[in-house]
């Protein structure tokens, strides 16, 4: 994958699915936009970055994804450092705590913050970006919403409503998208291999349920850096064809 003179954005670029996809990208010569919430762990995530490639051209803006104007000043902030975007990676989780279980224990309050920053910050994120990627000739965005918006599952009302909606904007929104030049896709796991999971899987409120959904991916969980690869791929040019796609990835542990 040769992405020399392309330019990226990748939102949650601290966490482990964010930095292994700029790490990628960066690694095929594209410049590189770590962005997060907190300022100190993307300046230390993007100094890693550095130590692991040393030729990667990367910067650090810190911006929460969930407020328009900050996603403004993200794209702007952007553009002035390397000229163009031509891809958006949208790795910043959205907040599940709280919102998984029946539907009738969960909090009303959390909704609109839920709302926020699991449909609105996509939403946000693209409508800032699309003038710049028109401005560059086309470029590619890709979500990381989950197959809890494919696949209806006890416990998962609320968690599944809001991936399902980002699915379905993405999909639409490649239809507009597309006479730019720009494509829409999104990257959906159900569990990903990480320390994390195996920590939950030990213990906790969900840890009989995960180990019995995990156990039915006969083909293993993929792992961030896998992730990262698809990502990395759907930005590239020899996936200049595929747009509106939802690309499941989860081991066979289902087949929507």
């Amino acid at each position: 994958m040769d992405l020399e003179g392309r330019s990226a954005i990748v939102t949650g670029g601290a966490g482990l699915i964010g930095f292994e996809t700029a790490l990628q990208l960066a690694q095929a010569g594209a410049t590189v936009v770590l962005n997060g919430r907190d300022a100190a762990r993307c300046e230390a995530a993007a100094e890693r970055l550095r130590r692991e490639v040393p030729v990667a051209l990367v910067v650090a803006i810190a911006a929460d994804v969930s407020d328009y104007a900050m996603c403004l000043d993200l794209v702007a902030r952007s553009e002035a450092a390397f000229g163009w975007v031509d891809f958006l990676i949208h790795c910043a989780l959205s907040p599940n705590a709280g919102l998984s279980g029946p539907f009738e224990t969960t909090d009303p309050a959390l909704y609109a913050a839920l709302m926020q920053q699991a449909i609105c910050a996509p939403m946000y994120l693209a409508r800032a970006v699309l003038p710049a990627m028109r401005r560059a000739g086309g470029g590619a965005i890709i979500a990381f919403p989950s197959d809890a918006g494919k696949v209806a599952a006890p416990n998962q009302t609320m968690v599944g409503a809001t991936r399902a909606a980002v699915m379905m904007f993405m999909r639409s929104l490649a239809l507009e998208a597309s006479a730019d030049g720009v494509r829409c896709n999104c990257i959906a796991p159900t569990y990903v291999d990480t320390p994390g999971l195996r920590e939950a899987m030990q213990s906790g409120p969900h840890a009989q349920r995960m180990a019995k959904a995990v156990a039915r991916a006969m083909l293993g969980l993929p792992t961030p850096k896998e992730l990262a690869a698809l990502a990395l791929f759907l930005s590239s040019p020899a996936a200049k064809h595929i747009t509106g796609q939802v690309i499941s990835v989860n081991g066979g542990l289902s087949a929507a």
